[in-house]
């Protein structure tokens, strides 16, 4: 075994032990939306307090602690705008460590299935960025799989990134905005959920729609049947 299959095996190791270790033991019990909206509470009174949400909120996206409940604290603590800007911070920074990870992890592993593997490279190549941001809009795809997953499937660093960037933004500052809002009593919280919903379904359409119209565009222009042949003259 090479020293860099048991880097490999180690990073593997950490990552899995941790998560267990987070949702098998009492731990787990900790991690509600209260919990983690009272330690980020005690962070507002110093100037360092967004650095450590930062920080806390990278390493929640890494060990797959759920990222609403970090986004939804930032909104009560420092309001939409401020904490819907420190979530994506620290959620962008998460899903690159978690990205290049499973880059480091996966190396190799889409190869293994031939030409199902070769089909996977070849649309992650060709469609990578348009994929993972649609996969952004989609309402309970776990933050964290979208990750890790990016990585062992070979997506671009730069696609990967500004995927992430455009596919949180919207989200995030929903989820904040809805935060503050419930936190000021001008929300309920089935109003918050269905304006989450639509908001998705906007985000979704409008990265759906151009590529159905550009497909549908393709086919109208493309010959019909037998369009070639009547544009041979017929032999004298």
């Amino acid at each position: 075994m090479t020293s860099r299959r048991i880097v490999k095996a180690a990073v593997l190791l950490v990552i899995v032990g941790v998560v267990a270790a987070i949702y098998l033991s009492p731990l787990r019990e900790h991690l509600t939306r209260d919990e983690i909206r009272d330690v980020v509470s005690n962070l507002r009174g110093f100037w360092y307090g967004p650095i450590v949400f930062i920080v806390l909120f990278a390493i929640g996206c890494v060990f797959a602690i759920p990222a609403s409940i970090f986004v939804i604290s930032a909104g009560l603590i420092w309001g939409w705008i401020w904490g819907g800007t420190y979530s994506i911070i620290g959620g962008l920074i998460g899903a690159v460590v978690s990205f290049f990870a499973g880059r480091f992890i996966g190396e190799g592993v889409i190869a293994r299935f031939g030409r199902v593997g070769r089909a996977v490279a070849k649309q992650v190549d060709h469609a990578g960025f348009r994929s993972l941001l649609i996969l952004r809009f989609i309402p309970g795809i776990p933050f964290a799989a979208l990750n890790y997953g990016a990585g062992v499937c070979g997506v671009r660093l730069q696609d990967f990134v500004l995927a992430t960037l455009l596919g949180m933004a919207p989200s995030v500052y929903v989820f904040a905005w809805c935060a503050d809002a419930l936190f000021d009593g001008t929300m309920t919280e089935g109003d918050a959920v269905w304006r989450l919903v639509a908001v998705a379904l906007v985000m979704v359409s409008i990265t759906l729609i151009p590529v159905l119209l550009k497909r549908k565009l393709a086919r109208s222009q493309a010959p019909g049947p037998g369009t070639q042949e009547s544009l041979i003259p017929p032999e004298a």
